[in-house]
Formats: structure tokens, sequence, C-alpha cells
């Protein structure tokens, strides 16, 4: 009975297939950015439509990893758990480091040829945008002349923000209170709202946390940013009107001869270098040279004397025995512990709360996968994906972790950002009076300035300096006071040029001070600090910061990173790190 044969196949078939798992995902729809383009250097969001065609509900993980084009995964890769119902789709968000913009990525929920799916390493690249939120849920929704970010993907930390340069908005978004607040943030730290009419001719009211955004005024200043009211119609609004307004679009514009090429790659490179086992190498060249002569000469002449049982149990004995000292020798610690260094931008969000980028390397003493974390509400790491070769993964977001496999006596460094508690460094303007040379425009202004600090500012602080429009001005402690005088401003790119930076990429201990400290050298890390803070052009990427205002400046200060940035994990009790703080002071 041939035909009863098959039939009975294919019901076995039928059986076996309705009891397998039911993976049928596909990416639907995919948004890299804000705006189609991931800016280098930063964290960006990428968004993505998973549908599952199913009938079964997917309850599993996701996993963005590094590929670089070729192979497996490289270094830690970003791991998310998602539920997904039978029949249906839903957006998932990675919080995503790009170092240059060209890395390649692959995505992952099982372990099947078709259940990956490949991301091309050539994407547009570019500066931070400027995007029009809409609601997709309003039907009247027009395309306009910017592109269109959907708000209910807007990020939920202020950390995940930093491709994002302006919004365009003429409406109040109905969001939950962790958008709201990293939206709100974002707007303190520097960003800028473009308010327009909605469809009734009026402008929108914003309630709760957001109702900063109804300040009277066509330019309202909340914290560093800006709210801009429009009356334009939205189909009238392009990017040549704001440009007119004195918002031109930002760019990204890659330096001609740059001194830093990678300025992640340089951080790892110089931090991991800071902490290395101090390992007795005569000791062991000694044994290596007695154990070479015991199993090979001295092992040959013994054996033609004795008992070949004898000569057998004596060979191994002393294979065990100089395997036990080798592993001493090699392995203690002499004096090591494990250590976190550490390198921060920390930018100010008002009172003790701080944006901070961080660059750190952890060296442990122990051969395990550690989890480490930092005391923020949410956030954000990623790991090299050029000379990170060791395992781990990254759960980002709230309470996010990085599972980070650590061999015996070595580091891992990693980018970490987040919004920590910090101090409240209580800085006032007493004076500020700039006075310009109106025969010699090319004269920095005279700027005479007097800042008093809090009690919590910084007892240690390493660098005061403050940047007034194009120029950095140094500042100099009188009680509990800084103060500049005079003309001792100096122009942005000549403080920061290539000749001046360029040996900061080879080692921090660049001044030849074999005896100098891990604090010493963590210290001569500052100008390159700086430099990524002011967005200068002898680094790459490279991506220049808005002049600011003349009735504002942008106070520097570098010193020993506090307690309440340092990272938590077990075993790493102690921390050396220097944080630079940026905050914005306004002429009273």
């Amino acid at each position: 009975m041939p035909g009863c044969r098959i039939f009975l196949c294919l019901v076995c078939a039928l059986v076996l297939l309705a009891g397998l798992p039911a993976r049928a995902l596909e990416v639907q729809q995919e948004l890299w950015g804000f705006d189609g383009r991931v800016v280098p250097g930063r964290f960006n969001p990428v968004s993505l439509l998973m549908a599952n065609r199913s009938g079964a509900a997917f309850d599993g993980v996701l996993t963005f990893a590094p590929t670089l084009g070729f192979g497996g995964p490289r270094g830690a890769a970003y791991v998310q758990p998602v539920f997904i119902g039978p029949q249906s789709a839903r957006w998932v968000q990675f919080e995503v480091f790009f170092a240059m913009g060209s890395e390649a990525f692959s995505l992952s929920w099982g372990r099947g040829a078709k259940e990956r799916l490949d991301f091309d390493r050539e994407r547009p690249t570019g500066p931070p945008a400027c995007v029009w939120l809409m609601d997709e849920t309003n039907a009247f929704a027009r395309p306009t002349a910017f592109k269109a970010f959907p708000d209910q993907l807007f990020p939920t930390t202020v950390a995940a923000t930093d491709g994002l340069d302006a919004v365009i908005l003429d409406y109040a978004p109905r969001w939950e209170p962790a958008r709201r607040e990293a939206f709100l943030d974002w707007l303190r730290r520097g960003g800028i709202v473009h308010l327009l009419p909605s469809v009734n001719g009026e402008f929108p009211v914003f309630a709760d946390t957001l109702a900063p955004l109804n300040g009277g005024g066509e330019t309202v200043r909340v914290g560093a940013g800006r709210v801009v009211r429009h009356r334009v119609p939205r189909e009238e609004l392009r990017p040549e009107t704001l440009a007119a307004s004195g918002f031109p679009a930002r760019e990204l514009k890659p330096p001609d001869n740059p001194a830093v090429h990678n300025l992640e790659e340089t951080f790892y490179q110089r931090l991991s270098s800071l902490t290395r086992p101090n390992v007795s190498w005569w000791l062991l060249n000694s044994l290596t040279f007695f154990y070479i002569a015991l199993i090979g000469p001295v092992a040959y002449r013994t054996a033609r004397r004795m008992d070949f049982r004898w000569a057998i149990a004596a060979f191994l004995g002393m294979v065990a025995l100089f395997g036990l000292a080798f592993a001493i020798v090699g392995r203690r610690g002499y004096g090591e512990s494990q250590t976190v260094h550490s390198l921060s931008i920390a930018r100010s969000l008002g009172g003790a709360r701080w944006d901070v980028t961080q660059w750190l390397s952890a060296f442990a003493t122990s051969s395990s996968q550690y989890e480490l974390t930092h005391a923020a509400p949410a956030n954000l790491y990623a790991t090299s994906t050029s000379g990170d070769s060791a395992a781990g993964q990254v759960l980002n977001g709230k309470d996010g972790k990085f599972f980070a496999d650590i061999p015996l006596y070595s580091s891992r460094a990693f980018t970490h950002r987040g919004v920590m508690q910090g101090d409240d460094l209580g800085v006032t303007v007493e004076k500020w009076e700039v006075k310009a040379n109106e025969l010699q425009p090319a004269i920095p202004a005279r700027l005479t300035l007097i800042l008093k600090t809090g009690p919590a500012f910084p007892s240690g602080a390493l660098d005061v300096s403050v940047r007034y429009r194009d120029h950095i001005y140094p500042l100099s402690k009188n009680g509990n006071s800084y103060v500049a005088f005079d003309y001792s401003g100096v122009p942005i790119g000549d403080l920061f040029n290539r000749e001046k930076l360029q040996p900061l990429t080879y080692g921090f201990n660049y001044s030849g001070n074999n005896n100098s400290t891990p604090a010493d050298r963590l210290r001569e890390a500052i100008p390159l600090l700086q430099a990524r803070a002011l967005g200068v052009s002898a680094i790459t990427p490279h991506l220049p910061e808005r002049t600011p205002p003349a009735d504002r400046l942008q106070l520097l200060i570098a010193a020993p990173a506090p307690p309440g940035f340092h990272m938590q994990g077990k075993g790493f009790a102690h921390e050396n790190g220097v944080v630079l703080y940026v905050q914005d002071l306004f002429q009273p």
C-alpha cells in the first residue's frame, strides 16, 4: 500500500512540525539613528519592526552583534529579551555605539540559518539630526521637508540621544514618564525644539514635566537648550527657514589631517596599559632554564643508571613539580588587585545630575564572567568592534549591565553612558564683563570673570577653564573663587591642534617620566577629553559643537572622578578616574 505509507509519513511529519517551536520572525522595517543615518563616535538608536508571522508567540532573546562583515560576532553583543504575540508585530530598539559608522552587524533570534539576518556595513553617516516628531496614529499627519521620527520610538534615556540635534513639534506627545524625562534632559543638555502651530492655529500646550516648554516669548531657554516658536504653516517650514532664523543644519566634516583617527581606540589602548601584572621575568626565565636542563640531559643521564620505572616516576615528578612552580610564579598577584581606570565627560543636567560618557578599563586577577554596572537608572555599554575579540553580552536600558568575559590577569576596555548622581558644584557668577577689541577683531575679547564655587566644588580640581565663543580662557583660583582677567583667551583651534594632540595618541606618559603613577598618566589625557567635549577638528570623527551664544559660556573642570561615577562589580573595589565636568553658565 504505497499510498497509505505516504499518507502516514505526511501525518507524522505534520505532528512533528506541530511540536516544534515556531520562530517565523522577520524584520518588517528598520530605522537607523533618528533620520536614517548614524552619527559616528556616538550611541545611536537602531529601531527594528519585528513581525511574527507564525501562529505561536515568540518569547526569546534578540541578539544584535557586531561582525565586521566576516565570521562570527566580534566583541560583546547587544541582547534584549522580547515577547511578540502570534500574527503580530512590535518595535524593538537597540542602543548601539558606532565607532566610525561602517561596522557590520547581524540580528539573530535562534540558532538556525533562517533565524539570522545580516546587515550590510555600508550605511549613511551624518551629523546629529533635525527631525519632525510624528504621531503615527494621527491620520492627518503629512510628510514634510524634514525626516519624520515616530514619537513612540523616542529613547527612554538621554544617553541615547547623542545623535539628535533638534526636533520639530506641532502637538504634545503622549509619553510615559521615562520618555518625558529623557526628552527634557535632552533639552536641558542643549537640544533645540522648534514649535509650530497645531491644526487649530494655536501652539501646543504641554503638561506635567514638559510644562517648561510653555514659557512665553518667541525663544525660551530651558537649561542649556532652547524652545523656539515659528509662526509658519507646517507645509512652509524648510531647512532654509530654520537657517535664516539662526539654526543651520549641523555638518559632519572629516578633518584633512587629524591628530587622532579613532578616539575610542586611543582611550581603550592607553587605559588598558595602565594596569599590567608585575611578573618576575628573571625568576620565570631561570625556572625555564633549569626545567629544560633537568628534563633534557640530566634526565637522560639519570635514566641510564636506574630502573626504568623509577626513571619514569622521577620524570613525571619533575614535570609536576615545575608545573606547580610555574603556576605559582606566573599567576601570583605580586600585590595587584582588581582595579578600574576611567576617563569621563560629565555634562550638567542641573543640580547634582550629570549626563556622563565614560571610557573604562577593568583589570581582573581571576578569570570569570563579570557582571559590571553603574549606579544609573539606565545604562548603555559598548566594546570595541575592531580590537576586542573576547566574548560578552550587553544588556542596555533600564538597569543595564555588561556581562564581560575577562581572562586571568588581563583587562577589558569598554564605553559607558548614563545619567548619574555627582556633586552639585554650586558655581555662581559674581562678575562678568566682556570688552571686544574693536580695532583688532582677531584678538580675543577681554573677559573679566569671577566665579564663586559651592562647598561641593572639587577641592582637588586639576584644571579649570571656560569657553567663551571660540576661545578658551584659563581660570586662576582665588580663595573660594575662580577668576579670569585681560586678553588671556586662546583660540580653540590653536590650543587643540595636531601638533599638541598627536603626542597624546602614543601614550599618556609622553613626558618620558617612567616613575609617574597611573593617576599622573590619567591627568595627561585631560586635553583629549577637552578636545572631545568641544568637538575640535583635530579628532575623528569630527562633530563640531555649535558656538555658544554671547550670553553664555561653558565651564570646563577636570577633577578626580567622584564615587558616584565609579563602576560596580564583584571584586572591583578600587577605581582611578578623571572626569571633565562641562557646565553652561549664563550672563546675569
